[in-house]
């Protein structure tokens, strides 16, 4: 191989280590003066003594004293690889999951051994991906798509809607940073997505079945400017309350504590609908504004904002209908078309805690799965992870319940409110 081959798969193989290593320089420890180029003798006995680099210290893997483990491991991981087969992607979730349930299960006491530096082994996923890639040559394989383009005149519209709703403020006297509320809907996958897999790298074809399948629910966030966290509405695809996750889910009784709603959309598609948002406004965000009005000692008839993103159901002519004949002391203001990332408080500074603890909570239902099997002493190469919608349904409810409590932080809120967002806007 020439020297510039060799520094490029260095660095990929330990980006950390190779940082700096340059062609030329393994170009002068190649002696090329006989017929065939050979390495020079001092850098092949560096090699042998264990060359450690100035100012670097190099540190052995942690699973190097466990080579059955390791291999177990790895045998395990090539065998699920079948799993794409039957539409199921291989992400770092999922390997990560593995390996911690493996750990746990042979060698508990990798996590609390502390190295030199006082630090523990948490299994990252920068270090899960490292002995993926050594281990088995895999690398993540990813399907790409347009970005949403924000407009060239967003700083614009963004000082269009601060003068909309301040004028508003004024106009209705607003006194309490609870009469105004945003709200946001996200979709959440029940499994990470099949459009990406671990396989082996340099393989050009890479299939999986089911790429096109995104099994997922709904999930309508709001907050205030008061610090709040509304209850979510949770949407499920399906025609009838069987869609919807069993009473005797875990954390469900903490779930109707929250006033977390959990609905059947009643079409094909997980998204909420007309019928929907009119039930989101009458049992969870009525219901705040009159407890925020109770505890202001305003009028009944106190206007309140509701900031809404430009979602076609949002702009239909009967759903703005619907809330001025009902409601008509809520004045519904829409973030800019095409400035959600930059405008929409939800979508700036919640979605991602929520999304984050969403995704830790799947990890940690994987590793559990794992560990439960592997306890039963069965063998590790037939582990088929459950993906029955019906099971990861009824996981959600702890997941939401997690996810709730995480951005249930008053500061966290205020942070990303409209308020803080003027501000900095200002």
């Amino acid at each position: 191989m020439s020297p510039l081959t060799i520094a490029t798969l260095l660095k990929r193989k330990n980006p950390a280590l190779f940082t700096r290593i340059t062609p030329q320089v393994i170009g002068s420890w190649i002696d090329r003066s006989g017929t065939k180029p050979l390495w020079r003798p001092e850098v092949i006995q560096r090699a042998l003594n264990g060359n450690i680099p100035p100012g670097r210290v190099t540190r052995a893997n942690i699973l190097a004293p466990y080579p059955v483990v390791v291999s177990e491991i790895v045998d395990q991981l090539r065998k699920l690889r079948k799993l794409r087969k039957a539409g199921i992607s291989l992400d770092v979730t999922r390997c990560r999951a593995i390996l911690v349930a493996r750990l746990h299960h042979a060698v508990p006491d990798v996590f609390t051994r502390q190295a030199k530096d006082g630090s523990v082994f948490r299994c990252s996923e920068s270090w899960v991906k490292n002995f993926l890639y050594e281990n088995l040559n895999w690398s993540f394989r990813r399907s790409t798509r347009a970005a949403q383009k924000t407009p060239n005149n967003a700083e614009e519209l963004c000082l269009e809607q601060f003068l909309r709703h301040a004028i508003t403020a004024r106009d209705t006297a607003i006194p309490c940073p609870g009469f105004r509320v945003n709200i946001d809907q996200t979709n959440v996958v029940f499994q990470p997505s099949a459009c990406s897999t671990y396989e082996v790298t340099g393989c050009r074809q890479v299939a999986v079945v089911g790429k096109e399948e995104k099994r997922a629910f709904t999930v309508v966030v709001g907050i205030s400017d008061s610090g709040h966290v509304l209850p979510f509405q949770v949407i499920y695809e399906g025609k009838t309350d069987r869609s919807c996750p069993s009473k005797g889910s875990l954390l469900y009784a903490e779930a109707e504590e929250i006033c977390i709603q959990f609905e059947y959309s009643n079409t094909d598609t997980y998204w909420s609908t007309f019928d929907l948002m009119c039930k989101y406004v009458r049992q969870i965000l009525v219901p705040y504004f009159t407890m925020q009005k109770e505890s202001a000692q305003a009028d009944d008839n106190q206007e309140c904002i509701l900031q809404l993103d430009v979602w076609s159901v949002h702009r239909s002519i009967a759903f703005r209908t619907w809330l001025d004949q009902n409601y008509e002391w809520i004045t519904y203001l829409f973030v800019p078309g095409g400035c959600t990332g930059i405008a929409q408080p939800c979508d700036v500074g919640i979605q991602r805690p929520f999304k984050l603890s969403i995704k830790q909570s799947q990890h940690a239902d994987l590793v559990e799965e794992t560990l439960q099997y592997l306890s039963k002493g069965t063998d590790p190469a037939k582990l088929r992870l459950d993906t029955r919608v019906g099971t990861l349904r009824d996981r959600s409810v702890a997941w939401l319940v997690k996810a709730w409590r995480a951005i249930n932080n008053t500061a966290l809120v205020k942070k990303v409110s409209f308020i803080a967002l003027l501000d900095h806007t200002a």
